[in-house]
């Protein structure tokens, strides 16, 4: 899963461009990171496939976003399950789409992105104005070295590109033509 800042820097990009469809930024931002988070949001999560909708957080990682939407406790009209939904699109494009092969590299050399999180975070909080919430300021590190499989520039492309999504259509998409139609319209 893309780290903290990653998710923040989409929210707070999503939420420049879309000031008119989300009231509450705070709200919207707290969405974006809950799926990482347990329910009293000072924990990481230990169940991600529960928190993600997903069976099994293997690639291809299959977010059920479909499953998501049907969850009674989900009011996709609240900021803050618009940020949430956010966090399972980005998720999902990461691992699906612009990052596969990088995703794949990891996976076979029994790695984790969270080393060159750590790399890119320092630069990205700049960049995006990333708050730094109490309750993730202990997984959040900066180190000025080179990641290892993610380039920054295709990072900033892909948090400007996820932040232009518009969550109704992505919705819509996924109701007509499930998730398989999502990668079809982010390929547009």
């Amino acid at each position: 899963m893309p780290g903290f800042v990653i998710h923040i820097a989409v929210a707070k990009q999503y939420f420049n461009k879309h000031k008119f469809k989300i009231k509450d930024e705070e709200e919207f931002i707290k969405g974006s990171i809950a799926p990482d988070l347990d329910d009293t949001l000072t924990q990481i999560s230990n169940d991600k496939n529960k928190s993600h909708y997903v069976k099994w957080y293997v690639l291809p990682v299959e977010i059920n976003i479909d499953e998501f939407l049907a969850d009674k406790n989900v009011d996709i009209n609240s900021d803050y399950w618009k940020g949430y939904l956010l966090h399972l699109l980005t998720d999902y494009y990461f691992y699906n789409y612009i990052f596969k092969d990088e995703a794949l590299k990891v996976e076979s050399n029994n790695d984790y992105f969270y080393y060159d999180y750590d790399c890119l975070n320092s630069e990205l909080i700049e960049k995006y104005n990333v708050p730094l919430y109490e309750n993730i300021k202990k997984y959040v590190h900066c180190i000025n070295k080179k990641p290892k499989y993610l380039d920054k520039t295709k990072i900033i492309n892909f948090i400007d590109k996820v932040s232009d999504l518009d969550l109704e259509n992505e919705i819509k998409i996924v109701n007509k033509k499930g998730m398989e139609g999502l990668i079809d319209e982010y390929k547009n």
